[in-house]
């Protein structure tokens, strides 16, 4: 479907630390807007190497198959190939400048609208990979548009840009302005972290109480599948609980980005006096 006349096709990257996390929180909202036209990346920071609980595979395994499972969500969604940075997982804390000059550049050299990542002042985040992928995709974003930031850049040709907003997704500690009906595409979501079978596996015990996500036979993987549905499904109506209109959503906090900070005066000075855009 391509995006009506009103409405030019913007580029939108995923940028999270894990290759599952955008299936978790915003393959819905991802696969809606590939549909509508709209060109999606996924910018996954760390390979994944610790994502298993298994111990007869080596950390150079684990990160081939998430790899591998992170293309097929992609194209389950109708996004381009995804951009793997590569960083061990775990490590991001370690590796935050580069990290955040990787992202600049890829901002850049993609041209991108709107970047959705990790709200990395959401209190009780316990994970470090979660924290620094989502402030420095965000501090990416605020100075993307200087051209003496990493001048390097423009000695390769390539020129300042800025993204127009960053979604950042649920759970967060403020409340959602952008609601994303996803109820069309929410088998697409099912679907794309579905993909991810060495997650599911491990995952086992969220989905099915009692498995062991060491063993599993079909008639478990089955019940796990089953258990995959059931669990987004519920995090969908949740998230549609901040408004009436839809019955499944992904919800967002989103800010416009301004000439190197945020442009959030409204909700700092008064009241908001309206409710969340609702996107159909």
């Amino acid at each position: 479907m391509a995006p009506s006349t009103s409405q030019r096709a913007l580029s939108i990257a995923a940028v999270y630390a894990h290759p599952d996390d955008g299936e978790f929180f915003a393959a819905g909202a991802l696969a809606r807007w590939a549909s509508e036209g709209h060109r999606i990346y996924a910018i996954c920071a760390t390979n994944g190497d610790l994502g298993t609980k298994r111990r007869d595979v080596t950390r150079e395994e684990v990160a081939r198959t998430r790899a591998d499972e992170l293309a097929a969500a992609m194209r389950t969604i109708g996004g381009e190939p995804p951009i793997l940075l590569g960083y061990a997982d775990g490590t991001l804390r370690e590796h935050a400048s580069s990290l955040r000059e990787r992202l600049v550049r890829l901002y850049r050299e993609l041209a991108l609208d709107r970047i959705v990542t990790f709200d990395p002042w959401k209190q009780y985040e316990v994970h470090p990979d979660h924290m620094e992928i989502g402030r420095a995709a965000s501090e990416a974003a605020a100075f993307s548009c200087f051209p003496l930031h990493h001048r390097e850049h423009l000695q390769g040709g390539l020129e300042p840009k800025q993204p127009a907003e960053v979604w950042f997704m649920m759970p967060s500690d403020r409340r959602p302005n952008r609601i994303v009906d996803i109820e069309p595409t929410f088998d697409t979501k099912v679907k794309s972290l579905l993909c991810h079978a060495s997650q599911m596996e491990m995952l086992a015990p969220w989905f099915v109480p009692g498995a062991d996500p060491t063993r599993t036979d079909p008639e478990q993987r089955r019940a796990i599948e089953q258990g995959a549905r059931a669990f987004l499904h519920h995090m969908a109506r949740g998230a549609a609980r901040w408004t009436r209109k839809v019955k499944l959503a992904e919800a967002y906090y989103a800010l416009r980005v301004g000439p190197g900070h945020f442009e959030d005066f409204a909700s700092t000075f008064k009241k908001p006096t309206r409710d969340a855009e609702i996107l159909r």
